[in-house]
């Protein structure tokens, strides 16, 4: 999502030394993990660039569980094609890099090197070069470099963010777990579309200016589920993405595992539990969209629950906790969730158990659906069951091509985020009492978006700011949004 200036980071401190593969997954080392030589350098966002001669490379130790033949995926974004060379001692895989043959996202994704890379048992090194570079890119009308800053565009120079490593019988035994655990989506392309809010730590309220981390407990308090109800009602979608946390890990319904870890996080109130009977009654489904806390207001919770650690186990493991905990005690009510955001820029560097997470969503609920956000690169884990990214206000739908299994996106259902507001995704300034300038788009442009998607079946997933408190006392949307739904409600729903 955006990032606003006020915003404090969290920045995990990954320390390169010996990574050790694991025997019964694909094991992810991002490049700041290695050490480089030459004019490698490391970009601001932790891209890894500078390959402009064949004595430019990057190195990583990894120890092997046991001697075997490996299959290696590199994780890049460049524009033209060069050749990539991955080496441990002898062995060698090279080949021409893959060109970007979509229209947009993703901005860098995975290529599965051919053959294998054998590895002694114990210690190796591997290394990665271009053998074939030739310098920066200049672009051609002389002016300075034009780099696309990595993720938010494709780059002219190559730019490497991991290279990921197991075995074709842990890869394919991998696939197959995921498959056998599989969630069930097809009530989302039946239902067609749902409304997306992030009730965020950075929210404000219609008249109150600081944000809500600062009165946590009296917002989950002055939360009036029946007139968010009534408003989602009104918007005639099948079902809500409700915000357990969003800029801090801020948990407005109690949760054990979240009070083991830092106390104080949690309410007394189940906000959540009472949102997801509420919505029941009314024949609204609910999913969660869970931020692990990697900007924001937010400094404590990461450190706490262990993703500055050496070892980044205890950070996958509490986490699997708070989602376990939360699928337990809301049973099969609770649909999943949906969007699960940061994975591939800020959780994926840290090598978390996604399998882990999956079963702990499902721990309540088998069927319960599982997103988890690609960001701008392709998916992260084939226990992802969505498509789950930022679309920003675009009114666009997933390239068919590259939805399925080895393909950029994975074996996900297509689907489709994006937002309506011009303010973006939340109310993160002060409102003073008034709403902003409204959706970003026509009514017709939205209504005519929603029949195509539903035609496709493709679910659409669209965000509306909300404000913090959530009283009768003000509208809680933007009237003017509120009005364009209604038009979608009548369009699609017939009524």
């Amino acid at each position: 999502m955006f990032v606003f200036a006020q915003e404090k980071r969290a920045d995990d401190k990954i320390i390169p030394g010996t990574v050790q593969l694991r025997p019964d997954e694909v094991t992810k080392i991002v490049g700041f993990r290695g050490s480089w030589s030459g004019n490698v350098k490391k970009e601001v966002n932790n891209a890894i660039y500078g390959f402009y001669t064949p004595q430019d490379a990057i190195s990583w130790t990894v120890n092997a569980p046991k001697a075997g033949d490996y299959v290696v995926s590199l994780l890049y974004s460049m524009k033209t094609q060069t050749t990539v060379e991955v080496r441990c001692g002898q062995s060698v895989l090279v080949a021409p890099s893959i060109l970007c043959t979509w229209e947009h996202r993703p901005f860098f994704w995975r290529q599965e090197m051919p053959g294998t890379l054998h590895l002694k048992a114990g210690e190796n090194k591997i290394t990665l070069r271009l053998p074939d570079a030739q310098g920066p890119v200049i672009p051609e009308d002389g002016g300075g470099r034009s780099r696309s800053r990595f993720g938010y565009g494709v780059t002219d120079d190559f730019h490497l963010w991991s290279i990921e490593m197991g075995t074709a019988a842990v890869r394919k035994a991998e696939v197959e777990r995921a498959k056998a655990i599989r969630g069930d989506v097809s009530w989302m392309i039946e239902g067609k579309y749902g409304i997306f809010v992030h009730w965020s730590a950075l929210s404000r309220g219609f008249t109150i200016s600081e944000p809500r981390a600062e009165w946590f407990q009296k917002s989950v308090e002055l939360f009036d589920v029946k007139v968010f109800a009534d408003a989602i009602e009104r918007t005639g979608a099948a079902w809500i993405t409700f915000t357990a946390t969003h800029k801090g890990f801020y948990w407005p319904a109690p949760n054990a595992a979240l009070d083991k870890i830092l106390p104080g996080r949690t309410a007394q109130r189940d906000l959540l539990g009472e949102i997801i009977n509420e919505l029941d009654k009314r024949g609204i489904a609910t999913l969660f969209y869970l931020h692990t806390a990697y900007n924001g207001y937010e400094t404590e919770f990461r450190p706490a629950a262990g993703a500055q650690d050496p070892d980044r186990k205890r950070y996958s493991h509490n986490i699997a906790a708070i989602l376990r905990e939360c699928s337990l005690r809301y049973g099969k009510k609770l649909r999943g969730f949906g969007y699960i955001d940061g994975q591939l820029m800020r959780d994926y560097p840290l090598d978390v158990s996604w399998e882990d997470w999956a079963r702990a969503i499902k721990a309540g609920n088998p069927d319960a659906v599982v997103g988890y956000s690609s960001n701008r690169g392709p998916v992260v884990s084939p226990f992802s069951e969505l498509a789950t990214t930022d679309g920003g206000n675009e009114l666009r739908r997933p390239d068919p091509q590259l939805i399925g299994p080895g393909r950029q996106l994975g074996d996900v259902t297509p689907a489709w985020w994006c937002l309506m507001d011009r303010g973006g995704w939340f109310a993160n300034r002060p409102m003073n009492g008034q709403w902003g300038p409204g959706p970003v788009h026509s009514t017709e442009e939205y209504v005519a978006f929603f029949k195509q998607m539903a035609e496709a079946k493709v679910p659409v997933t669209i965000n509306m700011i909300m404000t913090a408190d959530v009283t009768d006392e003000h509208p809680i949307f933007n009237p003017q949004c509120m009005a364009v739904m209604e038009d979608v409600r009548k369009a699609i729903r017939g009524k």
